[in-house]
């Protein structure tokens, strides 16, 4: 055999012997880290928005640019309100929110006596 053939050999022999780590983490860190990523996924999508937004600036003639433009801002700001009023309420909810998602519609209306 060749030493290639050797070492190949014996690199999958270790990662087939390999026992897989444990590894737990609790919820506070896992709420750090799912927030974390939540927030730079919707950064990537501003960006994402803004090469759109240039885009179909380049693609149409400078006199409708401003028109473009102002769509674009326009979605965009009407979808972060839906999200403030709908989509936070669908994405926390098992989370007791002090302002965004304190006006639950799933929570049982409060009796009157």
């Amino acid at each position: 055999m060749t030493k290639t053939a050797l070492t190949a050999t014996g690199i999958l022999g270790v990662v087939i012997s390999a026992t897989p780590a444990a590894a737990t983490v609790s919820q506070e860190i896992a709420y750090v880290f799912n927030t974390f990523s939540f927030l730079v996924s919707g950064c990537l999508v501003l960006w994402m928005a803004m090469g759109f937004a240039m885009l179909d600036s380049g693609l149409v003639q400078s006199k409708n640019t401003a028109a473009i433009c102002l769509k674009n801002i326009a979605l965009y700001s009407l979808s972060g309100i839906l999200f403030y009023l709908v989509g936070s309420e669908l994405m926390y909810t098992d989370v007791d929110g002090d302002f965004i998602c304190s006006c639950r519609c799933s929570k049982t209306p409060p009796r009157w006596n």
